[in-house]
Parts: C-alpha cells; sequence; structure tokens
C-alpha cells in the first residue's frame, strides 16, 4: 500500500525564486521515483496551497473502509491511506468487549496484517530518513493522537467498551482504544512496551533506552516512560496535572494465551485389571490473543491418603494440534485410577506458553 506524506508550507502563496522551484520539483520527482509500496515519501519544499484538516476521513465501499489519514510530526504534514475489510472490522464488532486485559485486544490474531501492514510503513518511513526508534514511536504516537475522541457511552451505549485496532483505525476511540492501537503497532516493531492503566486514565508506556526522562513506571524490573494518548499530550515522561497518576494495572504488551478447559466426567468403570476407568470429555477453547502452537492436555494421577497403590500411572497425553485463535477443540478420553483416593489434575501445555494447571477432581475407591 502506497503511503505519501506531504509537507505543507505554512507560508502560503509567497514568492519562490525560479532556481528553487526547479530544485524542488527536481526533489519532488527523485523522491516519488524512488519509493517503495509502503514507504512513506516526503515532497519538500511543497508549494501547494492547501492546508489538509488533521485527523481522517472514511468512505464506505462494498467490501472495506477506506481511510485518508492527516496528522502532524517533527514539523512535517503526513498522510495514510489505508483499507480495512469490513468482514474484518464486522468480525471484531461481534467479539465480546466487556474484559479488562487490554493487551489481548492489541495482539489479536486476525487483524496483524492491517496493523503490519501500518507499522510497516512507518518503519519504512523511519529508515529511509533515519529516524530512531523513538521518533518511530513518536510518530506512531502523533498519528494515533489525531483520529477522533470518542466516548465509549455516546458511540456504543456502553459506559466501558475497550476497541480492537481495526475499530479505532474505522470509528476512533478513547484514551484505552488509542493506547491498544499504539501498542499493538509497536509490538509489531519490536519495541517494548507496556499499557498503563491508571484511576481515570489509560496510557503507554516507552521502555526506557537511556534517552527518555520525567515520570516513569516499572514492570518487571524495567522503566517504562509515561506517553499520553489523547490529543492534548504529546511530551514523553510528563503526566498532565488534571491525570491521576495513581496505577491500577499494568498491562505488558507480550502474547499469553487465554485458555478455558470445560472437561467433565462422562463415565466410569471397571477395567481389566481391577482399577477404573473414568472416561472424560469437554472442550478446550483459545479465547487469544494469538494461536495455540502444539497445544496437548496432561492428565496426571496422584494417590493419597493410607490405602495407596502401589502400581504406577503413567500420565495421559491427548494432543490437540495447533489451535487458532477463539477456537475451540473436542476432546474425549480414558483414565485409568487405582482402587484408592487421590487426585486428577489436568495440566494444558505447548510450544508458546508455560504449562498451566486447568483444573480436575478428587476420586475416592478405597475399601
Amino acid at each position: 500500500m502506497a503511503v505519501v506524506v506531504l509537507i505543507i508550507s505554512l507560508i502560503l502563496f509567497t514568492y519562490v525564486p525560479k532556481d528553487e522551484f526547479y530544485r524542488a520539483v527536481d526533489y519532488s520527482i527523485r523522491d516519488l521515483s524512488a519509493s517503495a509500496d509502503n514507504d512513506i515519501v516526503l515532497v519538500y519544499p511543497s508549494l501547494r496551497s492547501e492546508q489538509k484538516t488533521l485527523g481522517f476521513n472514511v468512505s464506505d465501499t462494498e467490501n472495506s473502509y477506506q481511510m485518508n489519514y492527516y496528522w502532524h510530526f517533527d514539523g512535517n504534514s503526513q498522510s495514510y491511506r489505508a483499507s480495512v475489510p469490513k468482514d474484518m472490522y464486522e468480525y471484531y464488532r461481534g467479539r465480546p468487549h466487556g474484559h479488562d486485559n487490554y493487551q489481548e485486544y492489541a495482539l489479536s490474531d486476525y487483524d496483524r496484517e492491517v496493523v503490519r501492514n501500518f507499522a510497516k510503513a512507518f518503519q519504512d518511513h523511519g529508515n529511509r530518513y533515519n529516524y530512531s526508534d523513538e521518533q518511530v514511536a513518536l510518530n506512531i504516537i502523533s498519528f494515533v493522537n489525531t483520529l477522533p475522541y470518542t466516548y465509549d457511552s455516546d458511540s456504543t451505549g456502553f459506559d466501558d467498551y475497550p476497541r480492537y485496532p481495526v475499530e479505532t483505525l474505522v470509528e476512533g476511540g478513547d484514551c484505552e482504544d488509542r493506547a491498544i492501537l499504539v501498542a499493538a503497532l509497536l509490538y509489531e516493531l519490536n519495541q517494548k512496551t507496556i499499557l498503563i492503566r491508571l484511576v481515570t486514565h489509560v496510557a503507554i508506556g516507552l521502555e526506557d533506552n537511556g534517552n527518555y526522562t520525567g515520570q516513569f513506571y516499572e514492570s518487571d524490573g524495567v522503566r517504562y516512560y509515561y506517553v499520553g494518548v489523547a490529543a492534548d499530550e504529546s511530551e514523553v515522561g510528563i503526566i498532565p496535572p488534571e491525570i491521576n497518576p495513581q496505577l491500577l494495572r499494568i498491562h505488558p504488551v507480550i502474547k499469553i494465551p487465554s485458555l478455558h478447559a470445560d472437561i467433565y466426567r462422562s463415565g466410569i468403570g471397571l477395567n481389566s485389571s481391577g482399577n477404573y476407568n473414568y472416561t472424560l470429555q469437554g472442550t478446550v477453547t483459545n479465547e487469544g490473543p494469538g494461536p495455540l502452537k502444539n497445544a496437548s492436555l496432561r492428565i496426571v494421577t496422584s494417590e493419597i491418603g493410607y490405602n495407596k497403590n502401589t502400581s504406577d500411572l503413567p500420565d495421559v497425553i491427548v494432543p490437540l494440534g495447533d489451535l487458532p485463535e477463539d477456537s475451540d477443540t473436542e476432546m474425549k478420553v480414558v483414565v485409568p485410577v487405582p482402587r484408592s483416593s487421590g487426585l486428577v489434575t489436568i495440566y494444558i501445555e505447548g510450544d508458546d506458553f508455560e504449562p498451566f494447571n486447568s483444573g480436575g477432581f478428587y476420586f475416592n475407591f478405597a475399601k
């Protein structure tokens, strides 16, 4: 997707000497001809007398929303043209919005291509004009800060309605929506951030790299400097006096899939060795963000009390395979248990997350 940025002259209709005019035109042609698909092109100096209004406009086509964004950064007027498929937008509009795990909104899997294209445009532009990582991040924040600020109660009828990135790109949003979008973009650029949830505000924390000063919050021993995402916030490390700096929660922007296992005992019977079999079945759901790779259930039987059976029962492994975000899989397995008392514990394991205990149950077949 081609991205074009125009630097608009702040002094309109001024006299431009002939030599300067031809130099400017030649510079513009060379820059435009050298641009790549995802690059942002600066045309400087601009000889146009039109100043675009900051913000964005949306046109509704049959299959997509076409957006044109306009913002300022580093003294330049910039613009970006993008598209969001309607089916993707409607998918996210239909998802639950009630939970406050903001990192899950930022790192959802199905809109990664759209988010990645945005992030790549900013990174390509930064590479071309020798921007530091900090400048790329601040350019992204400047872009997001000019999106329409819409209150949840006015736009959705809900008091609290965190938006997914594609929703904010199409309709704007409030502070947590903007912060979620910034976090999603910076995640794609491998810039470590946190979402800072204050009493009445949500902001971004940029990882300390020695170039920031001011107010910060710590997460896992690392400093993250505050940067606001409201239209009147632009300074790193400065919390406006009208905002209460009391911290409620820090959301690390890392992928930790939220899993839910609804497993129950559907039957019981004797086996050939004289012990008992439980039939377990149910559903394992990946609520995101991101897919699960090579997931499995590990079912562990352990005896307790004074009637322990001397035989060792091996763990039962139930392969689940790869689980995309917002998907589930059915499972059914027979688990042997001894003629004693004990616990059956169910663990969920996988290649891209730490194993965790998903529950279990107590049994007692002691004579």
